[in-house]
């Protein structure tokens, strides 16, 4: 019984069917790889998939608590949630479209410029960190069993926030994360279950979610070349893993440009999702062959706050040097390429102590803690994910800095409120 609930586990689940997705996407696709990958890179991954599950199975499980019922207090904790979600979304995006000047009208780059633009102050650095609290409220709001229909609605509302900075900058992983999260949030829940209707609102989702890829693409490029053979013959993917010849004639032989767009989109979303594997072998091998790749014990990851200090002085940091430690500088490395790059093989007991605190974190939730509970879908959300991205960087590290400020807030609140100990 015990095994079969660590089988079933949330872990577990993120874990195995990621790997499963990763290659079933590898399998239907019409992509193959430019080299075959080593077996260093290969062991790599393993070892450090097997250091995760350790870490994880060594911790004990502890006994689940009797829930604590909703209160009016709750509900109100949570309302003001929302409305500080909704704040820090106005104060972020007045920051972008009337301090730094980013408009709809300019190029995905010109605007991807002023965003990179140092923040005008303090607040706007909180407000861009806070917004990352967006998918708390939906996740404390079925914890808690609310019945209010109008307070679902905005917890729902707060996903699609994220959505108008994708527009902005062009960028797929905006509209990515807030609805893969909403998912997990919905399965972790037992909200969508394997059936007809279930299926296809998911099928739709990926459907949508496709177009705008598909769309952003398009207007990204369009400059380069109209009929795409750019981003059929010199996309970044292609030195690693590259699409098959006779499907790249097949494709260029179709006159209908919204055609030829859907499946060249369809293409790259295969090698999008898959090549960072590959990428994660070439770094590999660079770093064995070029001794002036250093190891940057935690300052590739968490990039962010090397970032923050710079801004306000108070560290100096060649940034670019940071960068450069990814071969390739802007192609995914999977998550084991982050891990790497900060730790080398010493990642692998990063891994076990990762897999050890997705444990403690899910003991606290089984304690009745549901503060904690966030944190741990936001790392199913890195586990399942692991062979393709590395969300421990960029937004990942806000979500996760989020988060720990959040439990921090409500283990002290609950702590000292004589309203929590009633």
């Amino acid at each position: 019984m015990r095994n079969k609930a660590f089988l079933l586990s949330p872990f577990f689940l993120s874990i195995s069917l990621g790997a499963i997705c990763w290659f079933f996407v590898f399998l239907i696709f019409p992509i193959v790889p430019v080299y075959t990958i080593s077996y260093e890179a290969f062991l790599y991954i393993l070892l450090s998939y097997l250091s995760l599950i350790l870490g994880y199975i060594v911790v004990p499980r502890s006994s689940e608590s009797q829930k604590i019922k909703t209160t009016e207090t709750s509900i109100i904790m949570l309302i003001f949630l929302v409305i500080i979600v909704v704040i820090s979304f106005i104060i972020r995006y007045y920051d972008l479209f009337v301090l730094r000047g980013v408009s709809f009208y300019n190029t995905f780059s010109d605007n991807r410029i002023l965003i990179a633009n140092k923040p005008k102050g303090l607040i706007y650095v909180i407000a861009s960190v806070v917004r990352y609290m967006f998918f708390i409220p939906l996740i404390l709001f079925f914890y808690s069993k609310f019945k209010s229909k109008i307070l679902l609605l905005f917890c729902v509302i707060l996903f699609l926030l994220p959505f108008l900075e994708g527009m902005i900058r062009g960028t797929r992983n905006s509209f990515f994360y807030p609805s893969i999260l909403m998912i997990l949030t919905l399965l972790y829940f037992k909200k969508v279950k394997f059936k007809k209707t279930h299926i296809g609102m998911i099928t739709s989702i990926g459907i949508v979610l496709f177009i705008i890829a598909t769309s952003i693409l398009k207007n990204r490029e369009i400059d380069k070349e109209e009929d795409y053979k750019y981003l059929t013959s010199n996309a970044i993917y292609n030195k690693f893993l590259k699409p098959k010849e006779s499907v790249i004639i097949k494709i260029h032989e179709i006159e209908n440009n919204t055609v030829k767009g859907f499946l060249i989109s369809g293409l790259q979303t295969g090698q999008y999702y898959n090549h960072g594997v590959f990428e994660f072998d070439n770094l590999i091998k660079e770093y064995n062959k070029d001794e002036t790749y250093k190891f940057q014990y935690g300052k590739y990851n968490f990039l962010n706050y090397v970032k923050f200090l710079e801004i306000y002085n108070i560290t100096n940091t060649d940034l670019e040097s940071i960068q450069r430690s990814n071969p390739r500088v802007y192609t995914f490395i999977t998550f084991f390429g982050g891990l790497y790059i900060d730790f080398g093989w010493f990642g692998l007991v990063i891994m076990f102590l990762f897999g050890v605190f997705q444990k403690i974190l899910f003991n606290k939730v089984k304690k009745n803690k549901p503060h904690y509970l966030p944190l741990f879908i936001f790392f199913i959300f890195i586990n399942f994910f692991m062979l393709t991205f590395n969300f421990f960087r960029n937004a990942g590290v806000s979500i996760l800095t989020i988060n720990i400020v959040f439990i921090i807030c409500v283990s002290t609140y609950n702590r000292f409120s004589p309203i929590a100990k009633e």
